[in-house]
This record gives C-alpha cells, sequence and structure tokens, in this order.
C-alpha cells in the first residue's frame, strides 16, 4: 500500500496544503399533511443565520490519500487548530490530527447550550480501494455544507471526520469500527466541547457512523439527542448476518454497542432515533430492530423510525433523514413533529459526502 502521505507544513493565504417511551415501541403510522406541513413552516421560522466558525480553503480530499493513509505533524495540524478545522488527539502516544467543519458555533467565551453534530459512514466497501463520498469535495465545501444545516434548523451544526477520512490523519482501512477509533473520536468529542464551551450534544451518525453514536451513549452523560441512520448498532449481529467469520474471530478488533447496553445511563431528557429501511441489504434492518428492542427494555426513550426511502440497490443511504432528525431534534422540536417532518421527505438523493 505504500506509506502514508504526509503533511508538514501548510501554506498561509489560500492555505493550500502542501507535503513538506421510555421504551416505546412505536410502528410509526401516518401523520396528516397538514401537521407536517406546520412541523416544516416552525423549523423554517425559527433558524436564523449563522456564520461559519470554521474558516474555509481549498485543500481538497483524495481517495489517493485514503489508500495509503495521511500523517499530519503536530506543527501542521496546529495551523488546522487555528483555522478551527482540526483538533490534535493523543491516545497511548500516538497522535492523531482529527478534522471538523462547523458553522454557527458561539465564539469564546460564550456557550454553545447544545451543538448538533454528525458522524459520516464508511469511505469505503470491503477492500481498501473501493473508495467513494469524499472525493471532489475540500474543505470549504464541507464548511458550506455545515452552514446550510446551521441555517436550517437554527442551531450550531458540525461535521466530525473519522480518522483517514475527510482531511483527518490515519489510514482509514486499518482504523475504521476498531476500539482506537472510537475512543479517538470520544476524545474529539471531549476536546470540542472545552474548546467551544458545549453543554450537550445532538450526536448522528450515519452506518458505522450511527455505530459510534450508539456506543457513544454508553460512554457519555452529554447526548441530548443520539440519531442512528442505518447504523450498525448490533454489530457482531451485523457480521454474523454477513458470515465474516475472519473479523467475528477477532473481537478485540471491533466493538458493538449492543453489549454496551447495560451501560447506557438513564436521562429522562435524551431521545434515541433509530431510522432505517426495511428493505435494507447492507445494515440488516432486523439487527438495527434488535438494538432498539434492547433500548425499549430497559426503558430508554427511543424511537424506531422505518422509512422505505433509500436508493437501491442496497437501500442504505439516510444520510439526509438522519442529519434533519439531529438538527430538529438539536432544536427542540416535538419528537412526533421531527417524525412527521422524515415521513414527508423526499427520497434520499444522490449525494457526495456521508
Amino acid at each position: 500500500m505504500g506509506h502514508r502521505q504526509r503533511l508538514d507544513a501548510v501554506q498561509s493565504g489560500a492555505g493550500d496544503v502542501r507535503p513538506v417511551s421510555f421504551g416505546f415501541r412505536r410502528e410509526l403510522t401516518a401523520v396528516p399533511v397538514i401537521a407536517v406541513l406546520v412541523g416544516l413552516f416552525a423549523c423554517v421560522c425559527v433558524c436564523q443565520p449563522a456564520t461559519a466558525q470554521s474558516r474555509p480553503n481549498d485543500q481538497a480530499f483524495t481517495n489517493a490519500a485514503v489508500t495509503t493513509g495521511l500523517t499530519i505533524t503536530r506543527d501542521a495540524c496546529a495551523v488546522f487548530e487555528a483555522r478551527e478545522t482540526a483538533t490534535w488527539i493523543e491516545l497511548d502516544g500516538q497522535g492523531e490530527c482529527l478534522r471538523y467543519y462547523s458553522a454557527g458555533l458561539r465564539p469564546a467565551p460564550s456557550p454553545n447550550p447544545i451543538v448538533a453534530a454528525w458522524i459520516h459512514g464508511d469511505i469505503m466497501g470491503s477492500k481498501p480501494h473501493q473508495i467513494g463520498h469524499q472525493e471532489g469535495l475540500n474543505v470549504t465545501a464541507m464548511i458550506e455544507q455545515e452552514r446550510a444545516l446551521s441555517e436550517r434548523f437554527g442551531v450550531p451544526f458540525i461535521f466530525l471526520a473519522r480518522p483517514g477520512a475527510y482531511g483527518s490523519s490515519g489510514r482509514f482501512w486499518d482504523l475504521r469500527h476498531t476500539p482506537r477509533e472510537a475512543a479517538l473520536m470520544n476524545a474529539h468529542l471531549d476536546a470540542l466541547k472545552i474548546r467551544y464551551r458545549i453543554t450537550a450534544w445532538s450526536l448522528g451518525g450515519h452506518s458505522a457512523g450511527g455505530t459510534l453514536t450508539a456506543e457513544f451513549l454508553a460512554r457519555r452523560t452529554d447526548l441530548r439527542c443520539a440519531v442512528l441512520s442505518s447504523g450498525a448498532s448490533a454489530y457482531r449481529a451485523y457480521l454474523e448476518a454477513h458470515d465474516a467469520k475472519a473479523r467475528l474471530a477477532r473481537p478485540d478488533t471491533w466493538f458493538d454497542p449492543y453489549e454496551s447496553l447495560d451501560r447506557i445511563p438513564r436521562d429522562p431528557i435524551r431521545r434515541i432515533f433509530v431510522i432505517g429501511d426495511p428493505r435494507e441489504t447492507n445494515v440488516l434492518f432486523r439487527t438495527q430492530r434488535l438494538y432498539f428492542d434492547g433500548l425499549a427494555h430497559r426503558g430508554h426513550a427511543a424511537w424506531l423510525v422505518p422509512l422505505e426511502r433509500a436508493p437501491a440497490p442496497r437501500h442504505h443511504n439516510l444520510v439526509d433523514f438522519g442529519e434533519s432528525a439531529t438538527g430538529m431534534c438539536a432544536k427542540g422540536a416535538a419528537t412526533d413533529a421531527i417524525i412527521a417532518a422524515l415521513r414527508a421527505m423526499p427520497d434520499q438523493p444522490k449525494r457526495v459526502s456521508n
């Protein structure tokens, strides 16, 4: 695979980078169209323009960097940190530069009572060369994406880049789904919480990002909302459904949020949405339901939201729906209004970011 690409310095100016219920078990029914329209109108009315916190540049994401892995030095990461697009995280003596792209945050010393954050899904398939989603995007495009979400929902919005993806250091193929990835991302949330004086998160994630979000329910007490979009939240069951014998034989290389259910703290304010397409062929809907059933059995406020809106052939991509639920929940929209709005949305279109 070759060596990681290395970033040692960052150019000023344009910023181009160069190497040197409580347990509600709800089968949702139709909602009157007027209720949907009222909910959407209310959301639009409260939205206020927000200024991007992260500062844009033209740094582009490439699939080549994903294949080889990306090394970012501490000094180079410090420049990204100054532009408010990165956090340096050290774990077990090894540092990684984890990127984020934000809009709508109040600058210090003002607090941010709640922030919506999104953890993306995998950017590659079952082989290291099967890479998609990020090619053609750049830092400016990601910040603009978060600006649009922040203005739409009237809350700060952050896109959290996993190790090895969307400009973060690391090799994605080696780190995805691992305990180290979960620890790094959890530490990233902690660091951002301190930097921006964030009180609570509305945290959403798609696919493997949903797996991480589910895992963080057992690790954090500051999640006001958790949204799982096609998430492999019962990870062992996901592996078994795909007969992944080699991975199942190495449980030290992955984590399973289903096995962490008993460690999720009780919180009468927190809401959890499990969103999936029953026709799903990747993260089978029955495995998503298994995790939801575990939440419901333990008395957590959780809603299962089946939506036949993901595109063929896998019926997996529900990113727009997950982002919308994350933003509306952060804004404090009623649960019925959130579900109605999701049901009123058009089918998931093609998109590059996930």
